[in-house]
């Protein structure tokens, strides 16, 4: 019984890290709306646009919203189909939860696997020598793998995250049937 609650605690625990650290990858908009500002400064009044900052922002936001989805299935603020839901019964209401728990898993572990692949190309040539890749732009930065990359960790993530929300649905509705 104990590890029950201690996982219960680590499932509550990891959603709220997840939930707070979105909130500051959330100020890297702001970051993102700065650097804009600077480029439609130096474009228009000194007639000296940038190199870097489009890919810059780019990069940044595909970041953001990478780390957005982790932060939205952590909250449990993503979209749903709250109408259907509420029309049927308390028990089909959770299996119904529960098999989209699962199927959210499955997706991920599938998806993992595919970004794993992406990552791993993006960080190492043929021959297994470590090389990013790069954009290809002038600046020629690393932002390719490096977004391949974290977007297999935000894959893992959730995987994880499903795992522990999974668990969570079990070990609540188990507890409901206790009491």
């Amino acid at each position: 019984m104990l590890f029950y609650k201690d996982l219960l605690w680590l499932c509550n625990k990891l959603d709220q890290v997840f939930i707070k650290l979105g909130y500051y990858v959330s100020y890297i908009f702001l970051l993102i709306v700065v650097i804009g500002f600077y480029e439609v400064i130096a474009r228009y009044l000194f007639s000296s646009p940038t190199l870097w900052v489009h890919e810059l922002t780019t990069f940044l936001v595909s970041l953001s919203l990478l780390y957005g989805g982790v932060a939205c299935y952590a909250s449990n603020k993503h979209i749903s189909m709250t109408f259907i839901r509420q029309q049927l019964p308390n028990k089909i209401k959770w299996l119904l939860e529960l098999l989209v728990e699962i199927l959210v898993f499955i997706f991920f572990v599938l998806l993992s696997y595919g970004a794993y692949l992406s990552a791993k190309e993006a960080l190492f040539t043929p021959t297994g020598k470590f090389k990013m890749q790069t954009s290809g732009s002038v600046l020629d930065m690393p932002f390719p793998a490096i977004e391949k990359s974290f977007f297999f960790i935000s894959c893992l993530m959730v995987v994880i995250l499903s795992i522990l929300h999974i668990f969570r649905h079990v070990y609540t509705k188990s507890q409901e049937e206790l009491s």
